[in-house]
């Protein structure tokens, strides 16, 4: 009887074993971040603390670290997958300390996390992480404390020192299998813990004096999933199709930024060459401004100065104008006085001829 039941123990526990793999393929592509171009849902800050975030495009990282405490970064994407599979490419900030020393003393060297399923309203979050002596553990973040889920720290040859490290999570029925550099390096079954960990928030969880490049963020998930993430059901062909139009575009944005930069050069010389005439201009004015410099006094000891200058003038020209115009009436008036006494004359004369044609007849007679 004994030699019946162990055999069948033995393949049931096989069996058990086997069918907590997970064999399905998350091929429904939800978020591919290689950080090219700013995203927002990647959060950027620089504390007083310490710790920062920024999105380096031009480079196409994501660059997180952390000061004197540890340090959560949470990223701003609303996410309601129960089961996916998350890929993620990171490297730490290389480290020169050799890593002998470093195991004896006990020292971790710097740890990045990743967030799993953060619930925000518990504060409740399943964290991986690794660090800087080719180490890994998977804890279990509740009441503000973190509880290991493995046996504290386990160290993997699969982990690459001061070099980019690829993790791959994936999940389904509350199992996790979790892989670095693409080997499976355990599995974990966590329907046991309270929390079944439904969706939530997903984001990196710093050590302290942390600095961490992230290459790339991936997540997948079924094809049978109908979330609020859904993509559109293309073909591979279609897929292509979008993927070939979408470089297009890129290469064409390029194209018209390249351009855009040349014409921003332009300008910038224009502008120069503007501001150099304009600094000739003012250099200029300064030279006849100090030509008045002497006048300077007279205006500091007299306030009004130009205000009663130009009152005086104003006053003299009234007055200039007002002598021209009486001086117009008055040459009117002799004008007049002229014509008057030539028109005296003229009639004068006539009556003078008038009377000696008359003597002439009278004499004739």
């Amino acid at each position: 009887m004994f030699r019946i039941i162990t055999p069948f123990l033995l393949f049931a526990s096989i069996g058990l074993s086997q069918n907590t793999r997970i064999v399905e393929i998350f091929s429904q592509k939800i978020l591919r971040e290689d950080f090219t171009e700013q995203n927002y849902s990647f959060p950027t800050l620089t504390g007083s603390n310490g710790e920062y975030a920024v999105i380096i495009d031009s480079l196409g990282y994501y660059a997180i670290g952390s000061g004197n405490q540890p340090h959560p970064v949470l990223v701003d994407w609303k996410n309601d997958l129960e089961e996916f599979e998350l890929k993620v490419k990171l490297r730490l900030k290389h480290e020169d300390e050799s890593f002998v020393i470093q195991k004896i003393q006990g020292d971790k060297g710097q740890i990045i996390g990743l967030i799993l399923k953060y619930n925000r309203d518990t504060q409740e979050a399943l964290i991986f992480e690794i660090n800087g002596v080719k180490q890994y553990r998977l804890s279990h973040l509740k009441n503000g404390k973190l509880k290991n889920i493995t046996q504290d720290w386990i160290f993997t040859d699969h982990l690459k020192r001061n070099e980019t490290n690829e993790i791959a999570i994936k999940t389904k029925r509350n199992i996790y299998e979790f892989y670095i550099n693409n080997e499976f390096t355990f599995s974990k079954n966590l329907n046991t813990i309270k929390n079944h960990f439904n969706s939530g928030d997903f984001g990196f969880y710093l050590g302290v004096k942390t600095q961490v490049i992230i290459d790339q963020f991936y997540i997948s998930a079924l094809k049978t999933y109908n979330g609020i993430n859904k993509l559109f059901n293309l073909s591979e062909e279609d897929a292509k199709k979008i993927v070939e139009e979408r470089n297009q575009i890129e290469a064409q944005l390029k194209k018209e930024k390249q351009v855009a930069i040349r014409e921003l050069k332009e300008v910038i010389k224009l502008l120069e060459k503007e501001l150099k005439g304009s600094n000739q201009l003012i250099d200029s004015l300064k030279e006849e401004n100090d030509k008045f410099e002497p006048f300077q006094a007279i205006i500091e000891e007299n306030g009004n100065f130009m205000y009663t200058l130009t009152k005086d003038l104003k006053e003299q020209m009234e007055k200039n104008n007002k002598l021209l115009n009486d001086n117009q009436v008055l040459m009117d008036s002799i004008d007049l006085l002229i014509r008057k006494q030539d028109d005296f004359k003229l009639e004068y004369l006539r009556v003078l001829d008038s009377m000696m044609e008359k003597n002439d007849t009278i004499n004739e007679k």
